[in-house]
């Protein structure tokens, strides 16, 4: 008699995990091979989400179809034109002050190192010899770097060129689309996957949308706050820092990175310290008031979700991954939330579950209100 556990009597619930986790490994590796066309399709379809809208206005005016998608691609590189030209004037400004900024952050390393020896006399520092190390090691990892650098650039902007043709193919072919979609889905359920479509991409568009608005708030505030603190190219480094507010929770904050370590080499440790305490301000009120108000509980994610999402998408699809993973997982969720199965599974990713704090201290109370509404009564 074979005493091997053979496959077939193994109990249900194994099975079924076992041919879960089977799955998920096949389809990440899918996804990973075909990155190349997954991640300029995807750019296309949320842009065509946030281009619906437009396009439908001009066709309600009585243009053609063609020609209003035609219009809308218009008014996008006309605006991306004036993007372009605001930040690479201040990019030509800022690299002309490259060796004085270089000079400062030698005397500012070089204060560090003797500070510390002061500290730490047991344990001197040569900064001679830390220059040569890193110089060393910058020429032996600077070439691997490089390379990876201008690859995975070209890649990135050779899978770029595709996006306008997705998106123009989408939003010309859009009715027939759907029709062919709703023929896969049987006679009972497709009021049903039309309202699903119809949430899909008012997600979409709400997402993308609401966080193109929350950018140039952002980029407002802290191009106000630079300006009031004192600090060279205000709105540069504030609209810089603001689009990084795509990654959630933690992107504004990686934002002030870069104007508090300009404003220290250029102006003070005080001044910087300025900068860090503005910049953490406008998060606090990006966090908690227009990220609610704007992008709304209903579509964004827990804080677990998107790192999760963060995680995932960077170790999946790179730096693209990262940005498109967020709005991909919200509108998973919103397609959990249409079918009872699967509803555990948004509220795992939603707000639900960071209101459950009462439930399990076992009370049947409201939740307490942060601090910060009952100072505004």
């Amino acid at each position: 008699m074979n005493d091997n556990l053979q496959f077939t009597k193994l109990p249900f619930s194994v099975k079924t995990a076992f041919f879960i986790i089977a799955f998920l490994v096949l389809f990440t590796f899918s996804i990973i091979e075909a990155k190349g066309l997954l991640i300029p399709f995807t750019y296309s379809v949320l842009i065509s989400f946030i281009l619906y809208p437009l396009c439908k206005f001009f066709e309600k005016k009585g243009i053609p179809r063609t020609f209003s998608i035609l219009l809308c691609f218009f008014i996008v590189v006309a605006g991306l034109f004036g993007l372009f030209y605001f930040f690479s004037t201040q990019v030509v400004s800022i690299v002309s002050e490259f060796e004085d900024f270089r000079g400062k952050l030698l005397n500012l390393v070089h204060q560090g190192i003797e500070q510390y020896n002061k500290i730490v006399p047991n344990s001197k520092l040569d900064d001679e010899s830390l220059f040569n190390q890193s110089k060393e090691w910058l020429s032996s990892s600077g070439t691997s770097f490089l390379s990876g650098t201008l690859n995975q650039t070209s890649n990135f902007f050779s899978g770029l060129i595709l996006v306008p043709i997705y998106v123009f193919l989408l939003l010309l072919y859009r009715t027939g689309i759907r029709k062919v979609l709703l023929r896969f889905v049987h006679h009972d359920y497709r009021v049903a996957f039309t309202h699903l479509l119809t949430d899909v991409q008012q997600v979409g568009q709400k997402y993308i949308g609401g966080l193109i608005t929350i950018i140039f708030i952002i980029g407002i505030l802290d191009s106000v706050a630079l300006w009031i603190i004192g600090v060279d190219s205000p709105f540069f480094f504030g609209f810089l820092a603001a689009c990084l507010a795509i990654i959630p929770y933690i992107g504004t904050g990686i934002g002030a990175l870069l104007p508090a370590l300009y404003a220290l080499m250029n102006h003070s440790p005080t001044t910087a310290l300025y900068v860090l305490i503005a910049f953490w301000a406008v998060q606090f009120l990006e966090g908690n008031f227009l990220t609610p108000k704007i992008i709304g509980g209903e579509v964004s994610l827990n804080p677990l979700a998107a790192i999760l999402s963060l995680v995932a998408g960077g170790f999946v699809w790179g730096l693209s991954g990262m940005v498109l993973f967020i709005p991909l997982a919200a509108i998973m969720k919103i397609v959990c939330q249409n079918y009872t199965e699967l509803e555990p599974i948004a509220g795992l990713m939603g707000d639900e579950i960071t209101q459950g704090n009462d439930i399990v201290r076992g009370k049947n109370h409201e939740p307490r209100k942060p601090f910060w509404k009952k100072l505004l009564k």
